[in-house]
């Protein structure tokens, strides 16, 4: 049985991890002038190019409006472009730029550095399960709101 000590540093771990993650992360996006959450979305696009705007915040877990004014800035950056939907016009659709491809290169060279420094001394077994973990608790925590 976990006593309330171990709760607590448990939280504390957790807590830790993530302002470390989230810090670090933010390091290495500054390094080629992107906000994590930009990094994000070019990712996701990347993956996905042409997604709607409602589907990269589903994605990302922010509103709409957050949504919407990112790819402002970004378009005004030439990352990306927006266009409406050619069989629905009420739609509009997400495309990387050529320019936005190119930065999705420094995002991965910069992610890579990232997964480097946390994963040193990890073999593919220990990141499999944590993994497994991550995602447990992910869906566990999506089912708490």
């Amino acid at each position: 049985m976990i006593d309330e000590v171990q709760h607590v540093e448990d939280w504390d771990l957790l807590a830790q991890f993530a302002q470390a993650y989230r810090g670090l992360s933010d390091a290495l996006m500054d390094q080629i002038a992107l906000h994590r959450s930009q990094a994000m979305l070019l990712c996701k696009l990347y993956v996905q190019d042409g997604m709607t705007q409602s589907e990269i915040a589903q994605q990302l877990s922010v509103q709409g409006a957050t949504v919407t004014d990112m790819l402002q800035r970004m378009e005004d950056s030439g990352l990306v472009s927006r266009r409406r939907d050619q069989d629905d016009n009420r739609l509009v659709r997400v495309y990387l730029s050529d320019t936005g491809r190119e930065k999705e290169r420094s995002i991965m060279e910069q992610f890579l550095k990232l997964e480097g420094a946390v994963f040193e001394g990890f073999n593919e077994s220990d990141r499999a399960m944590l993994r497994q973990y991550l995602n447990r608790a992910l869906t566990n925590m999506s089912r708490f709101r």
